[in-house]
């Protein structure tokens, strides 16, 4: 079975990795994420276009205010479930 989320790209200075979702044909980036009291925290997928995928790609830090988005739960709209 192949794996779902192949990472293209990882970050570990930004905490972010880049990837392709086989799934749908879609990139993704993906960021570790918390819960309310950040007692857990998860690898949480966000769908992404091509463009921002060249642009964090070329130049992680582009990322930073898309990341931190993620993190507190303002791109929720873009998660993608594992369904």
């Amino acid at each position: 079975m192949a794996t779902r989320f192949q990472d293209t790209f990882i970050s570990r200075e930004h905490r972010f990795s880049l990837g392709i979702d086989h799934r749908t044909d879609r990139y993704y980036l993906s960021t570790p994420v918390s819960g309310v009291n950040r007692a857990m925290e998860w690898e949480a997928y966000f769908t992404i276009t091509e463009g921002q995928f060249q642009v964090f790609h070329a130049n992680p830090a582009c990322a930073d205010a898309f990341t931190e988005d993620c993190r507190m739960g303002r791109n929720e709209h873009l998660l993608v479930h594992p369904s």
